[in-house]
């Protein structure tokens, strides 16, 4: 069944953004981001969180709800042994690095029915007995190994309706945004060129200016101007201190 959204909820929508965009940036998602949706779409508790997957860590856990807001970094978020075991068998958990759709809102009921979910040894074993009941994901985009997702949960009544997928599905793109323009705030990474970004990605792989220069079809006086830019905006004088400098937050700086 399809559905709109009203002028008001749009409003809503514009406010969660604007607002965002205006706190002063944090070291994951600006708590006014997160406290509007959690007001626009009604639930019991709100998270934003980083997996590493590779290495089973928890790089970031921010969480809001009635008993306020946490903030965990490099910690394990709650994510024990157990948890990293049952979450490949999830279906909900897995689905964005299993199938690489991070574009669509999921919820539990998109994978299990009731008596299904009740079986399923993530629900039996953690989350149902933290009370959780039902869930909705968006997932944003993160580095290889990685999963960046804003999860929804209500304890109980009725589950998330189509109107807030709807809801969630269009402020995904904006909170992606929002996450980015704050690390950008915050970090002061420099902003690079697409091409740019591919001269010093080569580069950081060890070739020289005339390799660089044939893989990306360009001259070798090109890639050398790119570098010299490379180098003023970096403000460093060497590949491998740029490389170290920007690399690692390419999916903060990623201009294309």
């Amino acid at each position: 069944m399809s559905c709109s959204v009203s002028e008001r909820e749009l409003r809503s929508i514009v406010a969660v953004v604007e607002n965002g965009r205006r706190e002063d940036p944090n070291q994951a998602m600006p708590w006014a981001a997160l406290e509007g949706l959690r007001s626009l779409i009604p639930c019991d508790s709100l998270v934003f969180k980083e997996l590493d997957v590779p290495t089973e860590g928890v790089p970031t856990y921010q969480s809001v709800d009635d008993d306020g807001r946490l903030l965990e970094l490099d910690g394990d978020g709650g994510a024990n042994d157990e948890f990293w075991t049952l979450r490949r068998g999830f279906l909900p958990c897995n689905y964005p690095e299993r199938t690489g759709d991070l574009t669509s809102i999921t919820l539990w009921s998109d994978f299990y029915t009731l008596s299904e979910l009740r079986s399923a040894p993530m629900f039996a074993d953690l989350y149902g007995l933290d009370g959780r009941r039902y869930s909705m994901l968006a997932s944003l985009p993160a580095m290889p190994g990685k999963t960046r997702r804003i999860q929804l949960w209500r304890n109980s009544g009725p589950d998330f309706s189509e109107r807030d997928r709807l809801l969630l599905q269009l402020l995904r793109p904006h909170l992606y945004e929002i996450y980015l323009a704050a690390q950008r705030r915050r970090i002061e990474v420099p902003r690079l060129s697409r091409r740019e970004v591919q001269v010093l990605q080569l580069a950081a792989q060890g070739l020289g200016n005339a390799d660089i220069a044939r893989q990306l079809f360009i001259s070798i006086g090109t890639v050398r101007k790119h570098m010299e830019h490379i180098f003023d905006r970096t403000g460093v004088r060497s590949r491998t201190s740029a490389a170290a400098l920007v690399m690692p937050h390419l999916s903060i700086t990623d201009p294309y």
